[in-house]
């Protein structure tokens, strides 16, 4: 959505600001040679240069003055992305950790293998997903407050997109543009390739609700309580759930 918004660049996933650039992988979500990248990473003195260069050469082909990066991980990184890029904004989506768990269970989908996106199989144990929502939810706590960091709730973007994307475009500096919640064929990039779109198909469409609550069918009584044991608390100071009776409901 933020990469509709005609002064915003961002592309797939890059993992750069929170481990290291993988060149082979970047070639192909990125639709870019990896000896051209292999040879900037040479090049540069730092990562901070690396990324600079490599978010700002991908914004001016799209003709975008601002870009940014969609890694999930990066909310084990905010300390140093903020000191890094003095300039930079963070936003942390929220989700119910239950749903969260339901997803990461089989994440994933698609990976590279050899030079190909190929499919992924994995099927991870609820109390191993519920520990990463855990962790990864909590290092963005940490900055709640911050004036450079927002925090959003998937489900009131769901419900919402235009407040929502209002509030964020507000937190940008930067006026909102309808566009941002069309659907592919209403004004979307055309460079929605399956490297762009690894592990979410779904991106190019409209905002949709059919994942809120997912755990309610996904989630067996066992995988419930294991979920408790892990991450119930942080569920419930979230507002996500009044105590632990959802999980024996």
């Amino acid at each position: 959505m933020l990469d509709r918004h005609p002064s915003i660049a961002i592309g797939p996933e890059t993992a750069i600001l929170c481990d290291f650039p993988n060149p082979e992988r970047l070639a192909i979500e990125w639709g870019l040679r990896a000896a051209d990248i292999e040879r900037d990473i040479r090049s540069s003195r730092s990562v901070v240069e690396f990324t600079g260069g490599f978010f700002r050469a991908y914004a001016a082909r799209r003709g975008k003055p601002i870009w940014g990066d969609k890694t999930p991980r990066n909310v084990r990184a905010i300390d140093r992305i903020l000191r890094w890029f003095p300039q930079a904004r963070f936003i942390h989506m929220i989700r119910d950790g239950r749903d969260v768990a339901c997803s990461l269970r089989r994440h994933p989908k698609e990976t590279v293998r050899n030079g190909r996106l190929v499919p992924n199989e994995v099927n991870r144990p609820i109390a191993e997903c519920a520990k990463r929502w855990l962790e990864d939810t909590s290092c963005g706590l940490a900055y709640r407050g911050h004036p450079r960091v927002i925090e959003v709730r998937y489900e009131a973007l769901t419900a919402d997109p235009e407040s929502e994307l209002r509030r964020v475009c507000a937190f940008l500096r930067l006026d909102y543009e309808p566009s941002m919640a069309s659907a592919k064929d209403e004004g979307a990039p055309a460079d929605l390739n399956d490297g762009r779109l690894m592990n979410n198909r779904d991106a190019a469409g409209r905002v949709h609700r059919k994942s809120l609550s997912r755990w309610r069918r996904d989630l067996s009584a066992q995988e419930r309580l294991d979920f408790v044991h892990v991450a119930g608390e942080l569920l419930v100071a979230l507002g996500y759930a009044p105590d632990h009776g959802w999980a024996t409901e």
